[in-house]
């Protein structure tokens, strides 16, 4: 059960509002009012919420709830208390300072105000426990070491508005997976992605500075890039870009270092610029990764091209296929082990179920339980490759 706790929280007024420059004291869920002293709550200021050494995290059913003593003067240090892991912002707050968050280690959720337009520098320095995050879709910057060593943030969804990433703004978010760079974002800035060991699948809103934020990461990505057509419109493209390795090796006598690599990522990588990809080159090395790459990554490339088949061209095309028709069954259960109803109709489309492999891939579906799969398949079954019934005839 929940319990209370009083703490205080410092502010100044200013001619708009108030400004909230100190929390004195911790708790482990606090929520800022829209009002203090009759007026609004316009802004966090610099340090407020931030700790040096964060107080101890609560056990379960013991956490507090801090009951807010305003003050505009420091009066008696409230007690420590616990860790700070939520915090709720009204949505009257247009601003908030550098280092509001910083070292707030505890810190797993927190509502930011819609009304803000810019993630401050160094804002959540340190906030290792954060998960999580919704930015509000009227930012426009993000600046420099915002999420710096946000260790568990595991995704991040830019609102489209996002006109600036300062440097080294995601450094150190090593369980991050997945993140977007809007059309709108034209000041992108050094380092942003150093040390985001897991970072796999980027979204770019154009094809720009691709091969600049991506140079740091050795592992296997899969990009999603689209490009401006007539009228317009966009067409879209989805690359995996396979792994490497590379080790330095020392030739003694003429007292040099050579890098070896291993894998194909680093040929792969080569095609891909920070204005424009070699789709030609792309594809010709397809061998490449068949010969030398993980099976699933094959796929994942083959099926990429195929359902995103911008600039492909039909030889190649072909290639792709192939590979599929010649891995048929393993595809088929790759994707009925994730439950994949459309890459299974994708198949369809593409003419790769036959009379041959389609009584199997049934039975695949049947001892897998894929009910929607195993459907699509019947149905198919009975549309395209049913036996045709003999016409009757009479003698009269």
């Amino acid at each position: 059960m929940k319990q209370s706790l009083s703490i205080q929280i410092e502010y100044k007024l200013e001619e708009k509002g108030a400004v909230v420059t100190k929390m004195q004291g911790r708790a482990a869920e606090v929520r800022i009012p829209e009002k203090i002293a009759g007026v609004p709550v316009i802004a966090i200021g610099e340090k407020a919420f931030a700790a040096e050494e964060e107080a101890p995290a609560a056990e379960p059913g013991d956490e507090l709830v801090a009951e807010l003593a305003f003050v505009t003067e420091v009066g008696e240090t409230a007690a420590e208390g616990q860790a700070l892991r939520r915090v709720f912002l009204p949505d009257s707050i247009e601003t908030i300072g550098a280092y509001a968050f910083s070292g707030c280690s505890a810190l797993e959720h927190i509502h930011l105000p819609s009304r803000l337009t810019a993630v401050s520098e160094r804002m959540f320095n340190d906030c290792s426990s954060l998960e999580q995050v919704t930015l509000p879709a009227g930012l426009k910057s993000i600046e420099g070491y915002a999420f710096y060593g946000c260790m568990k943030l595991k995704s991040l969804r830019l609102p489209e508005g996002v006109e600036r990433i300062g440097r080294y703004a995601f450094y150190n978010c090593r369980k991050m997976e997945e993140i977007n760079i809007p059309l709108a974002t034209t000041d992108l800035n050094t380092g942003m992605f150093l040390n985001c060991d897991s970072l796999t699948y980027l979204s770019f809103g154009r094809c720009r500075h691709i091969s600049d934020l991506t140079s740091g990461l050795n592992h296997e990505l899969h990009l999603t890039i689209d490009f401006p057509i007539e009228g317009g419109e966009t067409k879209r493209a989805k690359l995996v870009i396979p792994d490497f390795q590379y080790e330095y090796i020392e030739d003694t006598p003429a007292r040099l270092f050579h890098q070896v690599n291993y894998g194909t990522g680093h040929i792969f990588r080569q095609c891909i610029g920070n204005s424009e990809i070699d789709f030609r080159r792309y594809d010709e090395i397809f061998y490449l990764t068949r010969r030398e790459d993980a099976a699933e990554t094959v796929l994942l490339l083959a099926m990429c091209r195929l359902e995103y088949p911008y600039r492909l061209q039909e030889k190649h095309r072909e290639v792709y296929l192939d590979y599929i028709r010649d891995h048929f069954l393993w595809a088929a259960e790759y994707y009925m082990n994730r439950n994949e109803t459309e890459k299974i109709k994708l198949f369809a489309d593409w003419g790769l179920l036959t009379a041959e492999n389609l009584p199997r891939t049934i039975e695949l579906a049947q001892a897998k339980g894929r009910t929607a799969i195993l459907s699509f398949l019947m149905d198919y079954q009975h549309k395209h490759f049913a036996p045709a019934r003999k016409k009757k005839t009479f003698d009269l």
